[in-house]
């Protein structure tokens, strides 16, 4: 089971004045993924997700940031069953799904997934119609069924019902994309998860594309898990975020809370590599960052804290101790020796992480 939280917080409104549901669509519960591998010629473990315990709440949207490398894709497979997990526990509506082997049809139907690259992700030699149609024939559906539900949902992403005929070459990249998402959405599933979804298009057709997902969210009744490295798009459409580093979560909190405090040091060496044209902002301190500048290998990670090479707050007990889940502040959770009670610190190293 998951590590304690050092303050249990009783469940607060949402942003737009709701209080938000008791119980989660999806939870995950120390998740782990391990790849054999080969390091030099010799046999190897990779570490890409590393007891993961995620919570996404039924309608919203969890949005998961990371450097390249830090496991967010893998999980994002793992979620839907693309890859087993190598241990930990899944609910799905509060019932445990199978997170080793084969799933039921019925969890499959309820989970999808939209994939990065929309060139890639359809079949160059099928129409519009039949890529769409492909989940619900392999379902079983009828033709009529078929034909009456890839027109409905065509329409829903914002393309002609005349597409259907059409073969990917023939679409932009942003069409392709809205293909895509029709696909994931044709068995009417509940949880959808977008893997890196709008990073292969221009940023015209990014906003485009979010504003498309947001309507969607809203008629169709969905809960989303977006991963991207794109920061400020993060932002815009996450209800929730969690920073992954090297295979684990290292914070999570209401997308206003971390983007405005981020507490761990990680997060602020993120939101301080965010690009701004703005002047007033131009002067701002240099990212912060310690000792090594590359992410260690996920095959020999350091002990203890993941972060410590690169940390400018480390302690004696960041290499040894693993850090505990901590509730820094409400519904804000950080895992970070930095505000674990009883570990020998400098007050002003908290002062200026919290800052």
């Amino acid at each position: 089971m998951p590590e304690a939280i050092t303050s249990v917080q009783a469940e607060q409104p949402g942003e737009n004045g709701n209080s938000l549901p008791k119980r989660p669509l999806l939870e995950l519960i120390d998740i782990s993924k391990e790849f054999d591998v080969r390091d030099n010629g010799r046999r190897a473990t990779l570490s890409a997700v590393n007891e993961v315990s995620l919570k996404v709440r039924t309608g919203r949207t969890l949005g998961i940031v990371g450097e390249s490398g830090c496991g967010k894709s893998t999980l994002a497979r793992v979620i839907v069953g693309l890859h087993a997990a190598s241990s930990g526990e899944m609910l799905f509506e509060n019932r445990q799904i199978e997170t080793t082997g084969r799933r039921p049809r019925k969890i499959v139907e309820q989970m999808q997934m939209v994939f990065q690259d929309p060139s890639s992700a359809l079949n160059p030699r099928a129409t519009v119609g039949e890529s769409i149609g492909f989940p619900l024939r392999v379902q079983g559906a009828s033709k009529k069924e078929i034909d009456a539900r890839v027109k409905q949902v065509i329409t829903d992403v914002g393309l002609p019902a005349s597409y259907v005929g059409n073969y990917p070459h023939q679409l932009s990249g942003g069409q392709r994309q809205r293909v895509n998402i029709a696909r994931a959405l044709a068995l009417q599933p509940k949880l959808v998860v977008l893997d890196e979804a709008v990073s292969a298009l221009d940023k015209s057709i990014q906003a485009q594309v979010l504003n498309l997902l947001a309507d969607l969210q809203r008629d169709y009744q969905l809960t989303y898990v977006f991963i991207s490295h794109d920061l400020n798009v993060v932002e815009y459409i996450s209800d929730e975020v969690a920073v992954m580093y090297l295979g684990q979560v290292v914070e999570e909190g209401s997308a206003k809370a971390l983007y405005e405090n981020p507490r761990h040091p990680y997060t602020q060496l993120l939101l301080s590599s965010i690009p701004t044209l703005d002047p007033a902002q131009s002067n701002r301190d240099e990212p912060i960052g310690a000792g090594d500048s590359e992410i260690p290998s996920p095959i020999s990670p350091p002990s203890g804290c993941r972060f410590r090479t690169r940390c400018p707050f480390v302690m004696d007990i960041c290499s040894e101790v693993l850090p505990p889940r901590v509730e820094a502040a409400p519904e804000h959770i950080v895992a970070c020796h930095l505000y674990s009670e009883g570990a020998e610190r400098n007050d002003g190293a908290v002062a200026a992480a919290a800052s």
